[in-house]
């Protein structure tokens, strides 16, 4: 197909990304306004702080994609490249990515935006895994498709580049293309009607193919005459789609969710006000046990067998400060069987007798149902939190979902002083070695900060650590990050 395009489109057709200025940067298909499946897809992808814009302006890039999966976006790679145009690096995102989802009108508050933190580029196609900072539930992805389509095959081509009249419209559009080759990598597709075209802003938006359960993404769009397009001189509509129906392996190997061993991060600090133990009412009569600055409904049967005693009046507001799992270091017993719980990272951790109940220091426990308790999961703890092991001394620094020893207390001084008494199979519940866990660290004796991901480190600067929004930091002794050596993820740790 390659051949056959030189001197057409693969040559002569223009680029699809595109760059704008401080107005709001949606763009779209030429052609009909789209709703049901199509629309729910296709996603608006906005890049901020491109450093190839001069200095002085204030620019942005928007281009299209399409969401495969709760957490997980396709789109052309050279979309979220660092420099407009040039190859997606794999790691956190160097400019802010934002993915507006599940808005196919942009002047409405429907759908979600939602940050991105991570951008997988595949290493020989212009195509990129984007991955969601938080899960998206409500709104149907796509799926991938598993066959190519063959020529002369119908597709519904969708994005939110601009139209024949405006350079920022407010809705996706959609238009029918027809496939008139098939490659090893791309497809060719024609217009199936005049009228209908992919302008600049639709570059990483989807081909899809209708399906009994909905629509499958086979090709993302990559260029295009763009005839009819505001701005275009050529009146051509032809296009060349990057296939995806053949990447299933790369994609699901880096978006397949792994068993993992740890739960976390770590709960804040409980909430001021409030007393462990203590029960609260809210206006409309719920009763409440307080724990670790987190809270539990409890039934009147619940409140009689803990012992009924006095409550506090609060208001609603006062109660949606309280959380669901409590903090660290929390000690619950469950009121039906005895048997008590530390936790710490939002899991459960088992003090099996009054022995080891002493020998971690005899911590205040808080009597509850067990259905508090199970708000906990019973996994090891990610972290950050500082355990130690009462029968050596020894302090161990859990983050990522690893556990690092505190050499001496120059280190613990560095890191903070407060840890937690355990078993020591709480400990080695724990896996050595480098986080397996994204996190952000901080060394204190310099403050330098770091991201690291997929067991490499990435130094953030003033600028970076903005860009992805500021997140709490943990600080780490200088050895930590000395075991850190990897500057590039390894691919098998890139995954949620």
């Amino acid at each position: 197909m390659r051949r056959r395009m030189q001197g057409g489109a693969l040559v002569a057709s223009l680029a699809l990304g595109v760059a704008v200025s401080v107005a709001p940067a949606a763009h779209a298909v030429e052609g009909e306004g789209v709703t049901g499946p199509a629309a729910a897809a296709t996603v608006r992808l906005e890049v901020a702080g491109d450093p190839d814009t001069p200095p002085g302006q204030v620019r942005e890039r928007a281009c299209s994609g399409v969401r495969i999966s709760e957490r997980w976006v396709l789109s052309a790679a050279s979309c979220v490249a660092p420099v407009a145009g040039g190859p997606a690096v794999l790691g956190a995102p160097r400019s802010a990515v934002t993915a507006t989802i599940g808005r196919a009108d942009l002047t409405t508050t429907a759908g979600h935006v939602v940050a991105a933190d991570l951008l997988v580029p595949h290493p020989d196609r212009d195509v990129v895994l984007v991955r969601l900072a938080q899960a998206v539930e409500d709104v149907t992805p796509a799926a991938v498709a598993t066959t190519p389509p063959a020529a002369g095959d119908e597709l519904t081509v969708t994005g939110y580049g601009r139209t024949a009249d405006a350079i920022v419209p407010d809705t996706v559009r959609a238009a029918t293309y027809t496939v008139a080759a098939v490659g090893g990598t791309s497809l060719d597709i024609t217009a199936a009607a005049s009228g209908a075209t992919i302008c600049k802003g639709d570059a990483g938006g989807p081909a899809l193919r209708a399906t009994s359960n909905g629509v499958e993404v086979v090709a993302l769009h990559h260029t295009a005459y763009q005839g009819g397009c505001l701005g275009a001189t050529s009146t051509r509509q032809e296009a060349t789609e990057t296939r995806v129906d053949d990447l299933g392996a790369w994609i699901s190997g880096h978006t397949t969710k792994p068993a993992k061993v740890c739960a976390g991060p770590s709960v804040p600090a409980a909430a001021t006000g409030f007393s462990n133990g203590q029960f609260i009412r809210t206006p409309d009569g719920a009763i409440y046990v307080v724990a670790g600055g987190a809270k539990y409904h409890l039934t009147p049967s619940e409140w009689q067998a803990i012992g009924p005693r006095g409550v506090t009046e609060v208001s609603q507001a006062a109660a949606a400060k309280l959380g669901s799992v409590p903090a660290d270091g929390t000690v619950l017993r469950d009121h039906t069987t005895g048997a008590v719980h530390q936790i710490f990272s939002g899991t459960r951790q088992g003090v099996r007798s009054m022995t080891e109940h002493a020998a971690i220091g005899s911590p205040a426990w808080v009597d509850v149902p067990p259905g508090f308790i199970a708000k906990a999961v019973d996994k090891a703890p990610a972290g950050p939190v500082l355990l130690r092991n009462p029968e050596t001394g020894a302090i161990w620094q859990v983050i990522g979902c690893s556990r690092y020893p505190v050499a001496n207390t120059t280190e613990l001084q560095e890191i903070g002083a407060l840890h937690y008494n355990v078993h020591p199979r709480v400990i080695s519940r724990v896996p050595t070695g480098i986080p397996t866990e994204p996190v952000i660290v901080r060394t204190p004796r310099n403050g330098a900060v770091y991201q690291v991901v997929g067991g490499a480190a990435h130094h953030l600067s003033a600028a970076d650590y903005a860009a992805i929004g500021s997140p709490r930091f943990t600080n780490v002794p200088d050895n930590f990050m000395k075991r850190i050596t990897a500057t590039v993820p390894g691919s098998s740790q890139l995954r949620v």
